[in-house]
């Protein structure tokens, strides 16, 4: 298990609006200095900032929601930039995680940094996103402070109470601290009421994901760039933690038995900084001519490079949710997944980590044509694109009636 909470000890904090550094010491006191409805979120990674950004937008301005936006530092640069991308920057920023030896370690550097943060910040309510490092840890320390905690994606559960680790453990360690669930499909509400959490507590109010998807694909700018699919393109990518090493090894050697048995396939690797990860893909694949290995793309490069492939093989969550609804088959290898709704679009297959079994699986896609793209609409799996306007209403609802302060 993580370790519990180390005693609290003053933390630089880098105040981005008005560019101090600050030494966070004891707590204020609550009471009437502040507005009520002082909303603190915080990313740690780029899958977190492409799902909370339509959140933030939907917060933004709001008369009596005011907003912080903390980089927790776990993925330092690429927060930046990820929501660079989406026109949206920190109000405040944690130091660069460094390389510490075990999960623990990390654990325990970003609960103590952040709930330093929050003692000075002293927010009404802490909003995490998903199942990572950075939610666990946030929602760790705002427990600490006795913060009232809303989960985004809410609910996700695979069949395996530590299958990805540490994914799935990150996950349902959040739903024991949480106050607030927003639940990003029917599954996940079930799910939820299932481990003994109050009906009342849970919103159904599908993915922010989709709300960034739609977004994108509505955007007149996008439409003009994008491109027809081709038959011989693939996408990969790889990042998680289950998957380093020899699972790593197994899914690129059934890439290059792939675009062997097919002669003009390309793929396309936007390699994870991982370095469990980029060292095994690199080693592998670097030096094949059919391989372009590129730094991690663009949120809107990637979903147009996505949305033209014809073939995906990928570990990601978020992918599953959204290749349905790009028309493209996506190969997942791994064991189980979180999302098992996306298995009955047609879309999104499971495959064994096993060398053949890939190799098998995706020359069948290949040889065969997809169907029609999944629409984004209410009757989707993870909602039509409005999951951000849900959770403000819900917000909105629970201010009127002071449900957190």
């Amino acid at each position: 298990m993580l370790p519990a909470a180390c005693s609290l000890a003053s933390v630089a904090i880098a105040d981005r609006r008005s560019g101090r550094h600050e030494v966070s010491g004891s707590r204020p006191a609550r009471g009437t200095t502040g507005l009520r409805g002082r909303l603190l979120i915080v990313a740690g990674t780029r899958p977190e900032c492409i799902k909370l950004a339509p959140l933030i937008r939907a917060l933004a301005g709001h008369p009596a929601l005011t907003l912080t936006l903390v980089n927790s530092g776990q993925h330092l640069r690429a927060v930046r930039e990820s929501f660079a991308e989406f026109g949206l920057r920190c109000d405040a920023e944690l130091e660069e995680l460094p390389e510490l030896p075990h999960l623990a370690a990390a654990h325990q550097h970003l609960r103590t940094h952040l709930r330093a943060l929050l003692i000075r910040y002293v927010p009404d309510l802490v909003l995490v996103q998903g199942d990572t490092l950075t939610a666990y840890s946030a929602a760790r320390a705002a427990h600490d402070t006795a913060c009232t905690i809303a989960h985004v994606e809410a609910g996700l559960r695979t069949d395996a109470a530590l299958e990805p680790f540490p994914e799935e453990w990150f996950r349902r360690r959040i739903a024991r601290y949480a106050h607030i669930h927003f639940a990003p499909s029917a599954s996940a509400v079930d799910n939820l009421i299932a481990e003994g959490i109050d009906a009342h507590a849970i919103h159904h109010v599908g993915n922010t994901g989709i709300d960034s998807l739609k977004r994108l694909l509505e955007d007149p700018g996008h439409i003009r760039r994008r491109r027809h699919r081709r038959s011989n393109a693939m996408l990969a990518t790889l990042h998680r933690r289950a998957n380093c090493d020899r699972n790593a090894s197994v899914v690129c050697d059934a890439l290059t038995d792939i675009v062997r048995a097919r002669t003009g396939v390309r793929v396309l690797f936007p390699v994870h900084p991982n370095p469990r990860v980029a060292v095994t893909v690199r080693r592998r694949l670097g030096c094949h001519p059919s391989f372009d290995l590129v730094h991690p793309m663009r949120y809107a490069q990637f979903v147009e490079s996505a949305a033209c492939a014809a073939l995906i093989v990928s570990d990601s969550g978020g992918l599953q949710e959204e290749a349905p609804h790009l028309g493209t088959r996506l190969l997942v290898p791994r064991s189980n997944t979180e999302r098992p709704e996306c298995l009955t679009t047609g879309f999104v297959q499971l495959v064994a980590i096993e060398r053949a079994a890939i190799v098998e699986r995706a020359l069948s896609i290949l040889d065969s044509p997809p169907p029609p793209a999944l629409p984004i609409n209410d009757h989707a799996p993870f909602g039509g694109g409005d999951a951000a306007t849900r959770i403000v209403r819900v917000l909105e609802k629970m201010l009127a009636e002071r449900a957190f302060a």
